[in-house]
């Protein structure tokens, strides 16, 4: 089996070069075409600028600086822009004025210009102070996420109201689509409403939810309340019924009852969220709680994979997290809040290999950091050292992998939520470095 397992990273690490080189071409494609884009909205302003010299830009910025496409794209615009003395909306104006207005349902796309007729759902509390408001808004087809920046200067919408809105951005983050309203993006008020989907919340179990956006009621436990880092966040923690558990936000100004630990409540319009892959619940101002006198019993589902580690993710190693929603931050950009001071965190994400199946697993910090044997003040002191924090990362790669493990915690979708890891008998370490050095 261990043969068969090495063999199988071998060639899982040549089919990710097999990969890496297509994604290398697409990279390229995707690179000429919106080069073209931007020489051609120039041209249509009387400047024409060498089609090479806006490759070469986007290119130093996607590839070298790894820059998102977007904010690449907008940047060398900008450069443009200086170089030929144009104005923003001259450029932005005309280009994004001909976006036709588009149900929410035909969103598949990031970095899409947009507009919608559509009504503000629902209003979520803002916990960044570059986020002006955030919530729901949806048309017959469906709801979406949007977030308006403070930096924008837009009028503020109202919870309830229909809104013509035209000129945002499409984004997306693990599977789900969101829109961005920004500078060019204009809002006005429609007289008619927009007619969204029915919102009664039906009972659900634990188990069952699979989707965000909803609204659902549930009959479950406190199982466990967490510190509030947020003043926003009035309490934060999991609740559980028989079918699993589930975390839970409840904000400050939904003025709801204290949740005690240990106590089994009906909770009635909730609205379902996911991040990661996991789904979780959020309390507001709509929600309603009652304490039962039912002691709900919480059911705990538990899975256990022997295998080797053959891949360590990207992503993984020593990463920063977004001080108020935990979440894990891109060139020092959280999804959700902006630009922000990140907390330090190590984390794994593997694919282990039994020689029938493989399994993707997730690896918190303390386990991170008793397979790995290195700290989270070690790896900053790694980083800081070799100027470049992905060093922890290929010293794990180094140490790990090729390891055989026991791996016991809950599946979540693709991934197995390591809640306890046991080393295995395996191959010694000269035989996974002789390895190592032949695939790589």
């Amino acid at each position: 089996m261990i043969t068969f397992t090495l063999l199988f990273g071998y060639l899982y690490l040549s089919g990710c070069s097999r990969m890496k080189h297509k994604l290398d071409d697409r990279g390229n494609v995707m690179i000429q075409e919106t080069s073209e884009q931007i020489r051609k909205r120039f041209l249509e302003l009387d400047v024409d600028i060498e089609p090479g010299e806006i490759e070469r830009r986007l290119s130093d910025l996607i590839e070298r600086f790894k820059v998102p496409a977007q904010e690449a794209q907008r940047s060398v615009v900008s450069y443009f822009l200086r170089e030929h003395k144009i104005k923003r909306e001259d450029y932005y104006g005309a280009m994004q004025g001909e976006t036709s207005s588009m149900r929410i349902s035909d969103i598949d796309q990031a970095e899409q210009w947009v507009s919608l007729h559509a009504k503000v759902v629902q209003l979520w509390e803002s916990t960044s102070p570059a986020i002006d408001q955030v919530g729901l808004i949806g048309d017959e087809t469906g709801t979406i996420k949007f977030v308006k920046w403070a930096k924008a200067n837009l009028p503020a919408l109202v919870e309830g109201k229909s809104y013509s809105i035209e000129n945002m951005t499409t984004d997306e983050w693990e599977g789900r689509f969101s829109v961005k309203m920004n500078r060019t993006t204009r809002i006005s008020e429609l007289d008619e409403e927009i007619e969204t989907p029915d919102r009664e919340a039906q009972l659900v179990a634990i188990d069952g939810i699979n989707e965000s956006g909803k609204w659902i009621n549930l009959r479950a436990k406190v199982t466990q309340l967490w510190d509030s880092e947020h003043e926003s966040i009035d309490q934060i923690g999991l609740i559980g019924d028989e079918t699993g558990t589930i975390k839970f936000v409840k904000w400050a100004k939904s003025e709801l009852p204290e949740l005690v630990e240990g106590k089994s409540y009906s909770f009635e319009n909730l609205v379902t969220d996911e991040f990661e892959e996991r789904f979780s619940v959020k309390f507001n101002k709509s929600s309603s709680i009652k304490e039962i006198d039912d002691d709900i019993e919480v059911g705990y589902s538990t899975t256990e994979f022997t295998g080797a580690m053959v891949h360590i993710q990207d992503g993984s190693g020593l990463i920063r997290r977004c001080p108020i929603c935990n979440r894990a931050l891109m060139k020092g950009t959280c999804m959700e809040h902006g630009n922000v001071d990140g907390i330090h965190d190590l984390r794994i994400k593997a694919v282990m290999d039994d020689g029938i199946a493989v399994q993707e697993a997730l690896f918190n910090r303390e386990i991170t950091e008793s397979i790995g044997g290195i700290t989270v003040d070690e790896a900053k002191e790694m980083a800081v050292d070799a100027l470049d924090h992905n060093v922890v990362l290929d010293e794990m790669k180094k140490r790990l992998l090729g390891r055989y493990y026991t791996i016991t915690g809950s599946i979540l979708d693709r991934y197995l939520l390591v809640e306890s890891v046991q080393l295995m008998g395996g191959i010694s370490d000269h035989e996974i470095e002789s390895l190592l050095a032949e695939v790589t």
